[in-house]
């Protein structure tokens, strides 16, 4: 377990016609591997038996932001968590989540946002508040996490499989049409789904100036962080990385099955 990290204080400073010179800001940067976001809701226990889990198999410098619903974000206030895990950021404000439903992918966003801000990472990890690692992440593997660099454009996607007919409606979707860009692989998941600093920051940007496409996938009534930030990375950075598998069970029982260059199954809160 390695959850140290490095905090780097910068100084602004402005010499005036004088000689004299004033310090005009003071910005303090923390430098860490990777960075874990985590949307929750319920079970406190088996929260605390991921953040357990995540330090017994990233032998990396690590922080986790949590962002909670009202419930857990009380619940994980008012117990020791915070006060006992230096590593571990409550992202300020809950935010109530819905099931299949854009508002999952704010809180993914929100975390990204806080990162960039607070934190000098090289990678952004996005988990489910149900997954645990089947593999160790070191120094030595996780440069080699699985790269993604495929995608398709509207005229070369089978617009017919998995939730294109859906994601197609989205404000992002006919972005991504009328600029002729690609979208992300069909089948992808936001389980695992792994962005460097430099493609987070763009993603952050993006979003920023394209209000009317950040607002309607926030408020599109369906899963779209299955495919929004996957194919944003693809078009500004020209890949993304994958850690972890899907299943719409328990993976806990295939865990020998599983590919050996990824690392988090998802299993069942209990």
């Amino acid at each position: 377990m390695v959850v140290a990290a490095t905090t780097v204080t910068g100084v602004t400073s402005v010499t005036g016609v004088t000689g004299v010179t004033s310090v005009t800001s003071v910005t303090s940067v923390t430098t860490v591997t990777i960075v874990f976001s985590i949307n929750v809701h319920e079970n406190l226990s088996f929260l605390r038996k991921q953040i357990e889990d995540i330090e017994a198999n990233v032998l990396l410098d690590f922080v986790i932001i949590i962002n909670a619903n009202e419930l857990m974000y009380n619940e994980i206030r008012d117990s020791d968590l915070l006060s006992t895990k230096a590593n571990i950021e409550l992202y300020p404000e809950y935010i109530n989540k819905i099931h299949n439903h854009g508002s999952l992918s704010k809180g993914i966003y929100l975390n990204m946002e806080y990162a960039i801000k607070n934190y000098q990472f090289e990678y952004f990890v996005v988990l489910s508040s149900r997954n645990l690692f089947y593999n160790k992440l070191h120094k030595d593997n996780y440069h080699n996490m699985l790269k993604i660099c495929e995608g398709a454009t509207y005229d070369q996607l089978n617009k017919k499989e998995w939730h294109w007919p859906i994601f197609l409606q989205t404000t992002l979707g006919n972005y991504i049409i009328n600029n002729n860009m690609r979208f992300c692989r069909s089948f992808e998941y936001h389980e695992g789904a792994t962005f460097d600093y430099e493609t987070s920051s763009k993603i952050v940007d993006f979003l920023e100036k394209n209000e009317d496409i950040k607002s309607n996938l926030f408020e599109f009534n369906w899963g779209i962080e299955e495919f929004a930030f996957q194919t944003i990375s693809l078009n500004l950075s020209g890949h993304y990385y994958q850690i972890g598998n899907w299943t719409n069970g328990d993976d806990f029982v295939n865990i020998h099955d599983l590919p050996s260059d990824r690392f988090v199954y998802k299993t069942f809160r209990r």
